[in-house]
């Protein structure tokens, strides 16, 4: 299935197999049944960072399931005042 994904605040894709290696915007194919945690293992981000993970403009859990097409946005928390 092909998910649409945007790393934001520095993050990137991590996984020098991938061909979207070092990039913020790509389309990415991955396996039915994949997960925001095994979304997250495919790109090789850091588990030690903290990660707010959007599904189509709704925040989900590692667990979630994602669907053909869904737009997954991954960030670290930031704060600012």
């Amino acid at each position: 299935m092909k998910l649409d994904i945007g790393l934001y605040a520095g993050l990137t894709c991590g996984n020098p197999d991938l061909p979207s290696f070092g990039q913020k915007e790509f389309v990415l194919d991955v396996p039915d049944g994949t997960t925001v945690r095994d979304l997250r293992r495919i790109l090789a981000i850091d588990p030690a960072i903290p990660l707010l993970c959007m599904v189509n403009n709704h925040h989900e859990q590692e667990d979630w399931a994602l669907r053909d097409g869904d737009r997954v946005g991954m960030f670290p928390p930031i704060g600012g005042g």
